[in-house]
């Protein structure tokens, strides 16, 4: 590289005195930002006193040459060329330096061999061809060093914990500005996990082996010390969770596991509060006892207040075979609802069997006893007694909770009674909403649509809480919480045995966390026979919360007297 041409200003320049808060700057000309960037991080003018000697000046004009060119070689510039202006200033001095820097080094060929017992490991495969690395791509020193550095992390993920490269080098050609990139990592033997000694103190040791998996002899992969890891910190027993490898204690082909569990706050209590425009404001109290006893078991007590819903509901939960994916639940339960001279007053008590086949696959399985005494307006109260078992499944793929450009959520429910079995009236039901997001140019395109029918023998029987009703802030929108349905002789809307609901919506972000969104929604409740939908549409912003969307929408209704409405609501997209 050329040492460039350093003009001297042969001024008082070097008996400056320098001011009391006076330092050095530096300008620098020419080339891409990247190469600017990088060599002002390698030059260190800043740290330079203002008062230069001669000799000093020719010592940093070459040591400037020196690190400028490193910082212009980590990024495949081998032919810079620069020239050096030193002036001096008010009050210390400038250096000025216009850079020429010729072409890049590009990659001629790459070359990433494995060898050892890890040679066809699936997982390093693609570690290996992450695309980091690439025929053709211009030379940058950080990225091979990056790229080395993760093909080791990955062997060390895969428990080849003696890997080593046994040739690793990049060599260029200034002549003909090309690389080639020669890396044979050596991965050495598989180690399997070792000795597993758990510490714990709260739990019994039938349950902890019941959540500890690993088993003596199987191969290692960091994934399922982390996945172990998570699952016991999702448990809500422990306060410190630590699941590590002794990689300081390799015996043989075997890597032993400690894991310790300190137990965490056994009581925990919870108050909220919130509002939504279908419910109003509501207040959340909760309680509950993490582990009333050494195998797991749990209680919980909460109260759900609102202006026409509270909830009361007591819990007892059961760790079943795979405690971090299935549980049983048992409950008793009095909902109180007061919706548009529809007035419901349900006790339910029953089981539930939640299993998680996988992270995004849920079934539940469920029995409840269930006496409502409901009534419409000022028309005498019905009671029902029902004994309702119940299925159902739910599948979500998303890869981000929080603002999903991709995604689909399908749930699916079953449930019936039948007077043989105390129930007041024979009932089947079915229940299925999908909902997707989609990438549209610079936003999403939300789609969702829900379905229900309900067959019955005497549908004045079945009580306000097994019947369908549309309209609100996840339904149709421009109208008000359950308004849509059939209605009596006195106008009151009373439920149908059939549903059907869609939205469209694009929303696209604006600002930050927040987006604008535009919907048109459709559906109603309706009994056999008989659709007669409603539409709504409007606009709305989104502010993207740590909790999930914050939604607020105004909606014009289309059909009937509703004019426009605004719905509030927060939750999750999917």
């Amino acid at each position: 590289m050329s040492q460039g041409v350093v003009r001297l200003l042969l001024i008082p320049f070097f008996a400056l005195a320098a001011g009391v808060n006076a330092a050095p700057s530096l300008e620098l000309r020419g080339g891409s930002d990247a190469l600017r960037d990088n060599i002002q991080a390698y030059l260190d003018v800043g740290s330079q006193s203002c008062r230069l000697a001669r000799w000093h000046v020719r010592a940093l004009g070459q040591e400037l040459d020196r690190k400028m060119e490193e910082a212009a070689r980590a990024l495949g510039y081998y032919h810079l060329q620069s020239e050096k202006n030193f002036t001096r200033t008010e009050d210390c001095w400038r250096l000025q330096v216009d850079l020429t820097p010729g072409p890049q080094v590009a990659y001629e060929q790459v070359t990433v061999l494995l060898e050892g017992e890890g040679a066809n490991n699936r997982d390093l495969g693609r570690a290996r061809g992450n695309g980091i690395l690439r025929e053709g791509d211009t030379l940058n020193h950080g990225r091979y060093e990056s790229y080395k550095s993760r093909l080791l992390q990955a062997a060390d993920a895969q428990g080849y914990f003696d890997a080593r490269y046994r040739v690793a080098e990049v060599l260029v050609s200034q002549e003909r500005n090309t690389a080639r990139v020669n890396l044979i990592l050596d991965t050495g033997a598989r180690y399997r996990i070792g000795d597993i000694r758990i510490e714990h103190d709260i739990l019994s040791d039938d349950l902890i082996d019941r959540y500890v998996t690993l088993e003596t002899g199987q191969v290692y992969e960091s994934e399922d010390l982390v996945k172990l890891k998570s699952e016991l910190q999702s448990s809500n027993y422990f306060g410190s969770v630590s699941v590590e490898p002794q990689l300081n204690a390799l015996n043989e082909d075997q890597v032993p596991v400690n894991i310790e569990l300190l137990g965490g706050p056994k009581h925990s209590y919870s108050v909220g509060a919130g509002y939504a425009s279908d419910i109003g404001p509501r207040i959340l109290l909760g309680y509950e006892n993490r582990y009333l006893n050494s195998r797991g078991h749990s209680l919980d007590a909460t109260v759900n207040a609102s202006e026409v819903i509270t909830t009361y509901q007591v819990g007892y939960s059961i760790p079943m075979a795979r405690p971090a994916y299935e549980v049983l639940r048992l409950y008793t339960g009095y909902t109180q609802e007061d919706i548009n001279d529809s007035v419901s007053n349900r006790l339910a008590t029953g089981m539930n069997y939640s299993s998680w086949e996988s992270s995004e696959w849920l079934n539940n399985f469920g029995l409840s006893y269930e006496e409502e005494e409901f009534r419409f307006g000022d028309a005498p109260a019905t009671t029902s007694e029902l004994v309702i078992p119940m299925y159902s499944t739910s599948y979500t793929s998303s890869r981000d909770v929080k603002y999903p450009r991709r995604g689909w959520n399908l749930l699916v429910r079953l449930k019936g009674a039948s007077d043989a079995v105390v129930s007041s009236t024979d009932f089947a039901q079915i229940y299925s909403r999908v909902k997707m997001i989609l990438p549209l140019g610079e936003g999403r395109l939300l789609l969702r649509a829900e379905g229900g029918v309900t067959e019955v023998d005497d549908f004045s029987k079945l009580p306000i809480s097994q019947r369908f009703f549309a309209g609100g802030d996840a339904s149709v929108r421009g109208y008000d919480y359950k308004t849509l349905g059939p209605k009596n002789a006195d106008g009151i809307v009373i439920g149908g045995s059939r549903l059907l609901t869609a939205s469209v919506e694009y929303d696209q972000k604006v600002y930050g966390d927040f987006s604008l969104a535009a919907f048109y929604d459709e559906g109603t409740s309706f009994n056999k026979g008989y659709l007669d939908p409603y539409r709504g549409v409007g606009v709305g912003v989104r502010w993207i919360s740590p909790v999930g969307p914050v939604r607020a929408d105004i909606a014009k209704a289309l059909d009937g007297d509703e004019g426009w409405r605004l719905h509030l609501s927060v939750g999750p997209d999917l």
